[in-house]
């Protein structure tokens, strides 16, 4: 049983809960989609056609992760159809005033990180560890459609895992051991967003303005300090399925706001992003 008031579809939400609940899910719907739009870039990296074929799943699925997302919003009052039309007529540079794009996924910062097939590969064997250690606490949320909606996203991260997995095996079975060094080279620039990826911690001089209260209200289940633990935990468990080594001392990187970090919002703020969409 939820020790936090959960809530249904159909339910009254309070006025704070709903701002911050559309907040963080403005930037989930968002970011899926156009995080699919970046994937679908890397298609000019694809060394074969099993390769290109496995990334389009991906591409696939992570449109969907928008869509059930959306569909949620819409129950609650959103202009989804609008964010939509932003995403798709300024894929390169989307207005942050009618939709939530976390940083990473924006081109100038995605764009910086791919060179090779190697990246590809590495970016869902490091960083996609993160997306499933974080958007499985969704599947605990107050909020339960979009509980019951996480479910099925969290399945699916951990298809993308293995699929970097099997792209970074791929890689050093066809290239050898130099093939392995240059995958072991880029582990790094990869782990810094995964480690970044849950926002700034919960206490301390550096926290997170809000988190208390999205954990308050039950929209974030978990801490920062315990998703960390447990992305490091898988990160460092595949790692070794590809016969790599997790590296020691990395710094996260904060600023690509990978794991919807909307941590600095205040709730007029949030509240006025929903009313403008």
């Amino acid at each position: 049983m939820s020790k936090w008031k959960t809530y249904d579809k159909g339910d009254a939400l309070p006025e704070d809960y709903k701002a911050l609940l559309l907040n963080l899910m403005a930037f989930q719907a968002d970011s899926e989609y156009a995080g699919a739009q970046r994937v679908a870039e890397n298609m000019r990296f694809a060394p074969r056609p099993e390769e290109a074929y496995r990334l389009s799943k991906k591409v696939m699925e992570e449109m969907g992760h928008g869509y059930y997302v959306w569909n949620l919003m819409q129950d609650l009052g959103v202009d989804v159809d609008a964010r939509l039309q932003e995403l798709v007529q300024n894929p390169d540079s989307p207005d942050p005033k009618k939709v939530n794009v976390i940083n990473g996924f924006r081109k100038e910062n995605w764009s910086k990180w791919f060179e090779d097939w190697y990246d590809v590969g590495l970016f869902s064997t490091v960083v996609t560890p993160a997306a499933v250690a974080f958007l499985g606490q969704y599947r605990e949320c107050s909020y339960l459609p979009w509980a019951r909606v996480n479910v099925r996203i969290h399945k699916e991260e951990h298809g993308h895992l293995a699929f970097g997995v099997w792209c970074t095996k791929r890689n050093i079975e066809f290239g050898g051991e130099k093939a392995r060094e240059i995958c072991q080279s880029k582990v790094s620039k990869f782990m810094k967003v995964g480690l970044g990826f849950y926002g700034r911690p919960s206490a301390g001089s550096n926290a997170s303005a809000m988190f208390d209260k999205y954990y308050e209200y039950g929209i974030k289940t978990r801490t920062p300090e315990e998703l960390t633990a447990e992305y490091l935990e898988l990160l460092e468990s595949r790692l070794k399925e590809v016969g790599l080594e997790l590296p020691k001392d990395v710094t996260p990187d904060y600023d690509m706001r990978m794991g919807y970090d909307a941590g600095d919002v205040q709730v007029s703020k949030a509240a006025d992003a929903v009313d403008a969409a």
